[in-house]
């Protein structure tokens, strides 16, 4: 357990840990009861690359325990031209090109480390997120389709700075890890010196009062978010894609196939805004904010409310919840009751569903223990704040021959954003779908140094640069898809992060002083708490 007010470790508990360890978390616990998430992530942050902020909202949108600010990255893996490359210092024994997943491999394995009890479940390690497109170095897929967003296939921050927010105990841990980039005994005490003043640097600047005014949101009419919305895939184009997924379920080539479609919009708000008024309007088990640039120094941002998990590890247990099947939330509690039976009795929903659990269930197989996957949770409707899914839970045993990152490449794409079989349905999506999809399917989270993973689907997200938003929502296809029934539900889920791109543009700040109302663009946010050991913890 951390105490408060004491830096830790000493420098003499230090010295013996770095002879066996590459990354030391140096950190000090401070009660923090009048900080919020978002009042950190300003303060310290501020929107830089290779910063974030990470947190997860339950069931009627209590935040559960842990909210992660990240606040300096000293290295970011990343891709120029489909190879690996290193933004920043790359640490000693690391990769710096080629296949690029194998460099995360490396990465991790370079950088391992045993756990601290009683910290929080991520301390050091990678986080961000792998694009979609990793996918063709784990399976032989046909040549892509167009690269139209010129995205990275993935961006990965090497943690250097960090804060934890504690929802339950108001406090905030403050971590500066130490990373030892040559592999060499050297400087061991200036490693240690160089961490705690930079433990001291962020209790300073959480110290310094700043104005935190309120925000008020402009009404803005349904019609004019409508007109700002553009599409890059003609509607006709679209559909016929559909037909031309549902010929090839007829004709037994896969069993379902998800095609998505992408929206656009000018944004004039800060990543910032949108994800506040996204995590205000649409709290979801997995909330984030990642800020980036890349290999050309181009600025760009993502923020996302995801309902799925694709994967996380938690010591040896590997845990997946396939999500399948969906109604929007009733507006009284007969209203839901009855949306949550009808979703339950939906042969369609309930079908697709198995066949999705089936698949978690197969590829989580492939590095667990013999014996040890089983489904503890089946076709539970599960709430959220504007939709209800059917939620399975799949569980297993890591194999101790495996790592989290083998767990990562076995499950990599969810079939919830594929189809099944998976390899025939990735290959047919590259003849359906016009352009590469970016982050959209791939997956947000963290990868821990201590050999922990949490994962999330990247969907219901938007990625913010120069000036635009662009969302991608799709629908698994099957034999008797209704076409107008999939579009409608690739607009649905497209909606929540387009409407906080536009609300996000209205926001106004009401300055403190109340005899002088000025506007400006800070925030301020409380939100209820649970100690909720799921997600982003």
């Amino acid at each position: 357990m951390q105490e408060l007010g004491v830096i830790s470790p000493t420098l003499v508990q230090f010295r013996l840990l770095a002879r066996t360890r590459r990354v030391i978390p140096v950190r000090l616990k401070v009660l923090a009861d009048a900080e919020t998430p978002i009042g950190l992530y300003r303060k310290l942050a501020k929107g830089q690359p290779g910063t974030f902020l990470m947190e997860s909202a339950a069931m009627g949108g209590v935040w559960s325990r842990y909210s992660f600010i990240g606040v300096r990255s000293r290295a970011t893996l990343t891709t120029d031209d489909g190879a690996a490359c290193w933004l920043g210092e790359a640490p000693a024994g690391v990769p710096l090109g080629g296949n690029p997943v194998e460099a995360v491999r490396a990465t991790i394995n370079e950088l391992r480390t045993e756990r601290f009890a009683g910290l929080p479940p991520f301390t050091s390690g990678l986080v961000g997120f792998v694009g979609w497109e990793s996918v063709r170095h784990w399976e032989k897929l046909q040549a892509p389709p167009e690269d139209d967003l010129q995205l990275p296939e993935l961006a990965l921050n090497l943690v250097a700075d960090m804060a934890v927010h504690d929802n339950a105990e108001g406090s905030v841990l403050l971590i500066a890890n130490a990373i030892n980039y040559d592999d060499s005994t050297d400087r061991v005490d200036e490693a240690w010196h160089d961490a705690v003043a930079r433990v001291n640097t962020m209790l300073q600047q959480i110290s310094t009062p700043v104005a935190q005014p309120v925000s008020v949101l402009n009404s803005t009419d349904a019609s004019s978010f409508a007109d700002r919305v553009r599409q890059r895939w003609a509607e006709p184009e679209y559909l016929a894609a559909i037909d031309r997924g549902k010929e090839a379920i007829v004709e037994g080539e896969v069993f379902q196939v998800v095609i998505s479609r992408r929206f656009e919009m000018d944004c004039d708000a800060s990543a910032l805004d949108v994800y506040r008024v996204l995590r205000n309007t649409n709290p979801s088990p997995y909330m984030y904010l990642f800020s980036f640039e890349d290999a050309k120094g181009r600025p760009f941002s993502i923020v996302g409310s995801s309902p799925e998990s694709l994967v996380t590890v938690t010591g040896d247990q590997v845990i997946t919840h396939p999500i399948a099947g969906s109604r929007p939330r009733g507006g009284s509690v007969e209203a839901d009751k009855a949306l949550a039976d009808e979703l339950r009795a939906d042969a369609k929903e309930r079908a697709e569903h198995l066949m999705l659990v089936d698949l978690a269930r197969n590829d989580i197989s492939k590095v667990c223990v013999a014996g040890s996957v089983d489904v503890t949770q089946f076709m539970e409707v599960e709430k959220f704040s504007h939709i209800m899914h059917l939620v399975s839970t799949v569980v297993g045993t890591l194999g101790p021959e495996y790592t989290a990152y083998d767990v990562l490449a076995a499950t990599f794409p969810a079939g919830t954003l594929s189809g099944a079989p998976k390899p025939r349905a990735l290959r047919l999506l590259d003849e359906l779908e016009p352009h590469r999809r970016g982050i959209y399917g791939g997956v947000v989270g963290y990868l821990d140094f201590a050999g922990d993973m949490d994962m999330a689907i990247a969907i219901r997200s938007a990625l913010l640069r120069d000036g635009l938003a662009y969302v991608q929502a799709g629908g698994g296809i099957v034999a008797d898809s209704d076409n107008a029934t999939e579009a409608l539900e690739s607009v649905n889920k497209a909606a929540a992060p387009l409407r906080a791109v536009h609300a996000a543009a209205s926001l106004q700040t009401i300055a403190a002083d109340f005899s002088h109302p000025s506007f400006d663009d800070s925030p301020s946010n409380d939100s209820p708490i649970n100690d909720r050991p799921s997600d982003f913890r």
